[in-house]
């Protein structure tokens, strides 16, 4: 597989965002969306694979030594083409786009491959078909990966359990995800616990700042008092002589 793989960053509008080379060179861009405008959508992952492609290439290095980029986008919805008078296929789950002929639909280069994966199609074609229903093994193994991805879609439960009990990979990564919130919870509730020790000694620590601020008062009223006296007695032996 990859050897490379990186987390690059996470933002509002991303739960992941990987970026990996393959053994032959070709780098991958998997990037899953959530919350994303699709027009958006469509114009960043065009953007991402730019700034991607040919940011490796040596200078002096033959252009044609250029592997290529693929972008793999999970979208939470269609990314619908821009061809006037060409209505898209309803629900389609995968969209591969590649830079080709418009004339003869060849393939120009396959220095370009977009992936669209539409989230919301899968989950709504499985619980409409009640089963993955796909015969390919390999897109069969990719349908697996979904079902568990998009878990809280799928309205029947046994088909992400099968899905775990057949593939030990999804199921060891279903244990670690699980490990992984797990031990979020527990953080949390350690945090907290930290916020309450923090705001405990921090109220501590004011009352007695407060306190030494009363204290510092009284002391400087008791000096004003004494030194008011000693005037007055002052006044008082003047006035008697």
């Amino acid at each position: 597989m990859g050897k490379n793989s990186e987390i690059l960053k996470i933002d509002y509008s991303l739960l992941m965002d990987l970026r990996a080379e393959l053994d032959d060179g070709t780098t991958v861009l998997i990037e899953m969306h959530m919350y994303y405008g699709l027009g958006e959508l469509k114009a960043k992952t065009i953007r991402s694979w730019a700034r991607a492609y040919g940011e490796d290439l040596e200078v002096g290095q033959s252009y044609t030594a250029q592997p290529p980029t693929i972008t793999i986008a999970f979208t939470n919805g269609a990314v619908e083409p821009v061809e006037i008078g060409v209505t898209a296929e309803q629900d389609k789950i995968h969209r591969l786009c590649m830079i080709t002929d418009v004339e003869d639909k060849t393939v120009f280069t396959n220095a370009m491959e977009l992936h669209y994966i539409d989230m919301k199609a899968f989950a709504k074609a499985v619980n409409e078909s009640d089963s993955i229903n796909i015969s390919d093994a390999e897109e069969t193994m990719f349908a697996k990966w979904l079902s568990v991805i998009t878990e809280k879609e799928i309205n029947n439960k046994e088909i992400i359990e099968n899905a775990c009990n057949e593939e030990e990979e999804i199921k060891m990564a279903v244990t670690a995800l699980q490990r992984q919130s797990e031990d979020k919870i527990a953080r949390q509730a350690y945090q907290r616990r930290q916020d309450e020790i923090y705001f405990y000694n921090k109220e501590l620590a004011d009352n007695a700042r407060m306190l030494e601020q009363e204290r510092s008062k009284a002391e400087q009223l008791q000096a004003e008092n004494e030194q008011l006296r000693k005037q007055l007695a002052e006044m008082l032996i003047r006035s008697s002589e």
